[in-house]
């Protein structure tokens, strides 16, 4: 999925399978909302989906909230994902100095799942991507009704990143 243009081209990752690679290693994603006042990141643990280059966020909490009223006033979302930070060492000169890094940042729409089966599916993906290898009980109805699932179908995303020269 193309994003925006991007400034520094050299750094644009548009190798498919290294955006997959680094989703399945990220923990966190940053989600941007649109606040009356300001704008809204909160740092969330996630789930997701790909349909084809399509990339499906999942995010769990509370049913009731900052995050769901803002959702429900404006479903528009930014988020932001990033990792494999790292110094680039230089020499005595401040400007040789660099940062590694790799990061990947998204528009799109989010919208609540009521659906039960959906829900659950959601909560499944999540712990697949969080608790990777292990297996769980089955997710409890009580549980499942008082769970807020958020899913955020990005429009658009882009990844770059700063490679360390010696790795």
């Amino acid at each position: 999925m193309k994003g925006t243009i991007m400034r520094r081209k050299k750094r644009e990752v548009t190798d498919f399978a290294t955006i997959k690679t680094f989703v399945e290693q990220t923990q966190v994603v940053r989600m941007a909302l649109n606040g009356s006042d300001y704008p809204y990141v909160v740092p969330v643990n996630f789930g997701y989906q790909w349909k084809q280059e399509q990339l499906i966020l999942f995010i769990h909490g509370a049913a009731e909230g900052k995050k769901i009223t803002m959702l429900q006033q404006d479903p528009k979302v930014a988020v932001e994902m990033d990792g494999h930070h790292e110094l680039i060492q230089g020499n005595m000169n401040a400007a040789t100095y660099s940062y590694a890094y790799q990061s990947l940042i998204g528009f799109g729409q989010a919208e609540l799942i009521e659906d039960a089966a959906e829900k659950r599916a959601a909560l499944h993906r999540l712990m697949a991507h969080a608790a990777k290898g292990k297996s769980f009980d089955e997710i409890p109805e009580a549980m499942l009704k008082r769970t807020g699932i958020i899913k955020i179908t990005l429009d658009s995303y882009t990844m770059k990143e700063n490679k360390h020269p010696n790795k």
